[in-house]
């Protein structure tokens, strides 16, 4: 049913699509993953520092870590929104990459994996941001936090945020409950 109506809005975006208008589309469902890889990181290291496994995570502990991360992410898309911040550069680049996905090789047509690839791309970042902004924390409670620190956290958050962005892929490419869910959030975004 979600597919079905994922395909449905993939094929209703195209019957007028202005090419101009891709990157704004697109951005929208490259934020809502942002947003989740996000929180999924501040879900992760609030588990590991209080030595919590998954299924002893209750309800209230979830909704409370989740609304901490949805507070923070407000400040995250407002560096989103800024020019001169390394995070629209990021964002840029890969709308830019979908968009010449769409007009070079998929005849100025959204494919349903140039509104996947966004969604996992900004989970990516999502998540790699939330690292850094919570390993230097981590890092500041243990002593001072210089270029060598910075180095390792940022090495330490991208290489965190790259092995979990992958399995979130293969869930969503391996368990239906995950990819609608994960449908759900892209259409809602679109």
């Amino acid at each position: 049913m979600i597919e079905e109506q994922f395909e449905q809005a993939v094929a209703q975006l195209n019957e007028s699509l202005n090419l101009a208008k891709v990157d704004n589309i697109l951005k929208q469902v490259l934020m809502a993953g942002m947003k989740r890889g996000y929180i999924d990181a501040h879900l992760a290291v609030f588990a590991d520092v209080e030595n919590i496994n998954p299924e002893e995570q209750t309800a209230e502990w979830v909704d409370r870590a989740e609304k901490f991360a949805t507070d923070n992410f407000v400040t995250l898309e407002k560096v989103a929104q800024k020019n001169a911040s390394d995070l629209y550069a990021q964002i840029k680049s890969m709308l830019s990459e979908e968009y010449h996905e769409i007009t070079h090789h998929n005849h100025d047509k959204i494919g349903q994996a140039n509104v996947v690839m966004p969604y996992f791309n900004g989970w990516f970042l999502g998540a790699y941001y939330a690292y850094i902004a919570l390993f230097t924390q981590m890092q500041s409670a243990q002593g001072t936090v210089g270029p060598t620190e910075t180095q390792a956290i940022a090495k330490a958050a991208s290489d965190r945020a790259e092995k979990e962005v992958e399995v979130e892929r293969r869930k969503f490419n391996n368990r239906p409950i995950y990819r609608q869910s994960m449908l759900q959030e892209m259409l809602a975004a679109l």
